[in-house]
């Protein structure tokens, strides 16, 4: 008698191509998922404050040397993020455009490299440098930020500087003097580019305003 072959069970051939058909699945997920979250990578704009240097004096250079200490900033304004408001309680920030440097030490940069091409000093040292100096300038910054208001865009820069006489021992008459330069220029370009060109021109305008009087009462110190 011939007898055939049972037919072989089909369990053992299904799992496999399911197991198969499953590994397929999870390699084309996980490649479209790769693709899709490796999103480009936006550019970043970043800007600093940039004005004509000074011209030199030819009032004569006080035998003195002047060290600049780091300025500090205000909370809100303590980034590199080019911040913008439309009234006192609103405040953003440009997307996709930097401030290069912290807005304290790109204006006490400005003012240092100012106060050197102007002459005013024998020494000029900037916080970076070890040199001390016989004056000593701290400031702080109060506001920076671009405001919008009633369609007008401002460039705002806010600082209060001190100036100090280290060779006086008493206490109270180490301090030349102490003021606050707030300054305000439109921009003539709506983008951050006219908003950093704005804010070099308020800063310049501050810078030349803050030398004249530190140069002022260090000059009737030394007398």
């Amino acid at each position: 008698m011939h007898y055939s072959m049972p037919p072989q069970p089909r369990l053992g051939k299904m799992l496999r191509h399911a197991c198969r058909l499953t590994l397929a699945l999870a390699f084309v997920f996980l490649a479209a998922g790769c693709a899709g979250g490796s999103r480009p990578a936006y550019s970043i704009d970043k800007y600093l404050l940039s004005w004509p240097p000074s011209v030199r004096d030819e009032a004569g250079t006080l035998p003195a040397s002047i060290k600049f200490n780091r300025f500090s900033v205000a909370a809100a304004y303590n980034s590199t993020d080019m911040i913008f408001r439309d009234d006192d309680f609103g405040f953003d920030s440009f997307n996709y455009s930097r401030w290069a440097v912290n807005p304290g030490d790109m204006l006490a940069d400005g003012i240092v490299a100012d106060m050197r091409t102007g002459g005013k000093f024998q020494a000029v040292f900037s916080r970076h440098e070890t040199g001390s100096g016989r004056f000593v300038v701290s400031g702080g910054i109060e506001e920076f930020y671009l405001r919008s208001e009633a369609g007008q865009k401002k460039a705002l820069i806010s600082v209060s500087l001190a100036v100090e006489d280290t060779r006086e021992k008493e206490t109270d008459k180490r301090l030349l003097f102490q003021k606050k330069y707030h300054t305000e220029e439109s921009l003539r370009e709506q983008s951050p580019r006219g908003y950093a060109r704005a804010a070099s021109r308020a800063a310049q305008i501050i810078s030349r305003e803050a030398i004249s009087d530190i140069y002022a009462a260090a000059k009737s110190r030394l007398k």
